[in-house]
């Protein structure tokens, strides 16, 4: 109803991670923010490949928005 989709990722090993995420209306459609921060233990190129997981999850999710 208000839009949030924050979630938890609960690695094997290290502390539990929080994934804000927000949908808002945008014209005919919706836009979806997703906010990945970088902690402090993840080098610049494991924060990238994260990243990268993300851009992935988030054209799925649009390619699965999409068709409705």
């Amino acid at each position: 109803e208000f839009g949030v989709l924050d979630h938890w990722l609960l690695p094997e090993t290290g502390a539990p991670m929080h994934n804000p995420m927000r949908a808002f209306p945008a014209g005919d459609g919706t836009e979806v923010v997703f906010s990945l921060v970088q902690r402090p233990e993840l080098s610049d190129e494991e924060f990238a490949r994260d990243a990268e997981w993300v851009a992935k999850d988030l054209a799925a999710l649009k390619a699965l928005l999409d068709v409705a």
